[in-house]
């Protein structure tokens, strides 16, 4: 099941991609791949990121492709339990179509599973109950610093511990609010620093919500542009997890 979907790229405005990913390239090479369905959701991780974003939108309007091009952003707390820089009024001066976010870290320094646990679930369920938000990005991805103060077995551990009761919440609130779990290519299935079982953990993390009826979606998380495309990798993912294509989540274009 290739839709050739991918709602989880950067550009080079806000530096968090790097300068490959003019608009007039990523669409170039998403033709060139045949993709269908793009979304552009860079960083705003504090309200002086926002203004960029008109620049985005300029590009998005003004470039010539008959790929749908959604025009997003990435949002992440300001700190743990604090709130996003984000609310109504720049949702519509902005006119985002595809608003994604989640935790980006996991807050503490505990080697305590069900501590580090624990604040990412509340995290997850803030995202997934938010109704600006369309998807939550990247659950249980964590940055390189935070991966090598645990042992690798300690990660995959977390996962394959999660209790159902957190499986099936998150799931239930996934489908109840039209707000999807992302699998990302490149912060989880091309990180080099997550081991291969950690990734078969995370495999099996995403199966049981499915069974859940949770809702999914896929990105590639690109910061450069040869990583446009990575996206495939999940949409086959979710194809050998017997996703029904009534769990797999699309935007609605603007009226």
């Amino acid at each position: 099941m290739r839709l050739g979907t991918d709602y989880h790229i950067h550009t080079f405005y806000q530096r968090c991609g790097n300068g490959t990913l003019t608009l007039e390239n990523i669409i170039r090479r998403a033709e060139g791949l045949r993709m269908t369905s793009l979304a552009i959701t860079d960083h705003i991780n504090n309200f002086e990121h926002i203004a960029n974003h008109k620049l985005i939108k300029q590009d998005i309007e003004a470039v010539e492709t008959d790929l749908e091009v959604f025009f997003g952003c990435e949002l992440n707390f300001m700190s743990c339990d604090g709130p996003w820089p984000y609310n109504e009024q720049i949702h519509q001066e902005y006119g985002f179509e595809v608003v994604i976010g989640g935790i980006h870290s996991t807050y503490t320094d505990s080697q305590d599973i069900v501590e580090v646990r624990d604040i990412q679930q509340r995290h997850h369920m803030r995202t997934l109950n938010d109704p600006l938000l369309n998807v939550l990005v990247h659950p249980y991805w964590f940055g390189k610093a935070e991966w090598e103060a645990r042992p690798a077995e300690w990660w995959v551990e977390l996962l394959e511990t999660m209790p159902d009761d957190y499986v099936r919440e998150m799931a239930q609130a996934s489908a109840a609010n039209d707000c999807a779990i992302e699998v990302n290519a490149c912060a989880i299935f091309y990180n080099k620093n997550y081991p291969a079982e950690f990734q078969s953990a995370y495999i099996r993390y995403l199966g049981r919500l499915r069974d859940e009826g949770a809702l999914f979606t896929v990105g590639s998380d690109a910061h450069d542009i040869k990583q446009i495309g990575t996206s495939e990798y999940c949409e086959g993912i979710l194809d050998g997890l017997g996703v029904p294509a009534e769990q797999i989540w699309r935007p609605r274009a603007s009226a």
